[in-house]
């Protein structure tokens, strides 16, 4: 793994070597007119170059002279004319070069290569331009184009042979390289390369063999025809023009698309050059320290950002930008970046204190915002916490300085336990005391030392309160053992009866009347009188003879009954109990509705489908008992 990384080290070093030679002109001015080039061609043959003058640059000449000769050529192949004439008249240290006494070009010193003259240099360019219209007028005949066709399907075949070559090459080197590495003698074997990143590199280099292989036939078939040959020529100068014309002007410096090209290029370079160079100091010096491994991820992002920001500082200085000036526009956008990165500048902080401090460390059992798990990770904008339903949370580091954090593993790991435990009032509290301590103690998670504390809390409503406090070492499993505790201490006290209490209340209702009314039934009497007495308790068996009387045929009519599509089976009406009551108990109305609510509350009727209050309406109700 360390040579693969050296190895990606030095193919960024040479891609940002490779692109400062292949554009020496960086950091400079931009390109005066006298240093531009331009090609001049015909029929998608380049015949020479010029070079800008003054006032004129070298597109444009070479713009014009093409066009000329475009003209010139045409009107050869369309009358079947012989090769022209052409003169050339000297004057001071230009030459000019005219064809049929026709105006062509006029040749200046910038254009003279060697210690030649221009007149030299005007016969070197006429002698060119001739023999590319004898060219032309050549490949317009019937035998060359016999001839072409003939070897661009010899030249297609045989490509197509080197493709299937190419393909059987690779499976064949595929399988040799596999078999040479697995070999015990292989320098390389240590390596262990998977079988998948094997197959991608060898689908890689096939894929370049073949876009290399049909790129150069392309080209070479291309060139064997003239429509076709300025076709190319005329894709290959739009796809440059595109690529090198100037984009936008910073510090009166041009910029192109290929610019930018480069720009990104080198700027992913160096992100990959960086990214090794920190892995390499991750395991080569940081890991033989003895700091902590959060420390360790800290200071590597610290070195990788660093790097980053210096080696973008010196692309833009070799890119001909001028640093200083984007101090402006970066205080204004590191202003508005500030406010709307508050939030994560924080974080970013709250993680450089947290791991200095290092209060909060990876394997801790914390609490924080009613979370509560094991610190899994500590990164440097947010942790993440594996919770004990095993799932995943990510909490920013914010919220650990902003909010108050139970670790229960900082420091002493040891923690207390809190069990409350009611017991009945008939209960001795000696007794409880020790129960509670003796099935503690028995306990192999909780300690000795310090010793199982039982305080009497005080007398409740229903129980005497007690709390067990007990001592754990692992504050990761205190779910667990209050639980198990809570198991023990329920056998404990049903094996002593104790009993464990729970609230009661005694309901005692008042209705006037009433129970004089049902002894009247009870007594035979068809028709109850009320009468004006003293308000009488109504006991349970005064209930259980009125719910036998609203059972019978003559009682209440209970019947399943549809409603709104549902079903609702042994139910009653309210509003017909309400009138039976009044009919034969001789209620009021109010006293009836009453009667209703409290034959809910004993739980001996009920609504069908909703928890209300009892109403003289049509809802349903149902006897607990059915």
């Amino acid at each position: 793994m360390i040579q693969l990384r050296w190895r990606w080290i030095l193919i960024s070093l040479l891609v940002c070597w490779f692109t400062l030679v292949a554009y020496p002109s960086w950091g400079r001015s931009p390109f005066s007119p006298i240093e531009q080039r331009a090609t001049v061609e015909m029929d998608g043959k380049v015949l020479f170059e010029i070079r800008g003058i003054v006032g004129f640059p070298a597109s444009e000449r070479a713009e014009v002279i093409n066009t000329k000769l475009e003209q010139l050529l045409q009107t050869h192949l369309k009358y079947g004319l012989p090769l022209p004439k052409y003169s050339i008249d000297r004057n001071n240290e230009q030459s000019t070069l005219s064809f049929n006494d026709t105006y062509l070009l006029t040749v200046t010193p910038v254009d003279v290569r060697g210690e030649r003259t221009t007149e030299a240099q005007a016969r070197r360019y006429a002698a060119w331009i001739l023999s590319g219209i004898e060219t032309a007028q050549y490949e317009r005949t019937a035998k060359y184009l016999r001839e072409a066709v003939f070897v661009m399907l010899g030249v297609l075949l045989v490509a197509i042979g080197l493709h299937v070559g190419v393909n059987k090459g690779v499976e064949l080197s595929e399988h040799y390289f596999r078999v040479l590495i697995d070999s015990e003698s292989c320098q390389f074997r240590h390596l262990q390369i998977p079988d998948q990143l094997l197959h991608r590199l060898m689908k890689l280099g096939r894929l370049g063999l073949l876009l290399g292989l049909w790129y150069a036939v392309g080209y070479y078939l291309t060139d064997l025809f003239p429509w076709l040959r300025r076709s190319r020529y005329w894709l290959f100068d739009l796809v440059f023009q595109s690529l090198t014309d100037p984009v936008f002007i910073l510090n009166e410096n041009s910029y192109s698309l290929l610019d930018l090209l480069t720009l990104i290029a080198l700027t992913v370079g160096l992100w990959f050059g960086v990214r090794s160079l920190t892995r390499l100091f991750r395991n080569r010096v940081l890991a033989f320290t003895d700091t902590d491994r959060a420390v360790q991820d800290v200071l590597g992002v610290l070195v990788q950002s660093l790097l980053m920001f210096l080696g973008l500082l010196i692309i833009l200085q070799i890119w001909g930008l001028n640093v200083s000036s984007l101090t402006i526009i970066a205080s204004v956008l590191g202003v508005g970046i500030g406010f709307g990165l508050q939030n994560i500048a924080n974080n970013l902080i709250s993680g450089l204190i947290i791991t200095f401090e290092r209060h909060v460390q990876v394997g801790d059992f914390v609490e924080v915002a009613n979370l509560m798990g094991t610190v899994e990770q500590v990164g440097a904008r947010s942790t993440q916490i594996l919770t004990l339903d095993r799932v995943s949370i990510i909490v920013p580091n914010s919220r650990f300085l902003e909010t108050e954090v139970i670790n229960w593993s900082h420091g002493n790991p040891v923690s207390r336990l809190r069990l409350p435990v009611g017991v009945s009032y008939d209960c001795d509290p000696e007794q409880v005391r020790s129960v509670l301590l003796n099935t503690a103690k028995l306990h192999p998670d909780v300690m000795v030392e310090p010793p199982p504390h039982v305080l009497f809390k005080g007398f409740g409503e229903s129980s005497l309160d007690f709390e067990l406090l007990v001592w754990m070492r692992e504050p990761r499993q205190q779910f667990n053992l209050k639980s198990d505790l809570y198991f023990r201490l329920e056998r404990a006290l049903r094996y002593y009866k104790m009993e464990i209490p729970y609230p009661q209340r005694d309901l005692r209702l008042r209705s006037t009347h009433l129970d004089r009314v049902v002894e009247q039934l009870q007594k035979g009497k068809e028709n109850p009188q009320l009468e004006n007495s003293a308000p009488l308790e109504l006991t349970d068996t005064a209930l259980e003879y009125l719910v036998q009387r609203m059972q019978e045929e003559e009682g209440v009519e209970i019947k399943d009954r549809w409603y709104r599509g549902n079903f609702y089976p042994g139910v009653f009406v309210a509003a017909e109990a309400v009138d039976w009551w009044m009919r034969e108990l001789k209620l009021k109305q109010v006293q009836a509705v009453e009667l209703g609510q409290v034959l809910c509350d004993r739980q001996i009727i009920h609504h069908a489908f909703q928890d209300i209050p009892f109403q003289d309406s049509y809802d349903f109700y149902r006897f607990y008992a059915d």
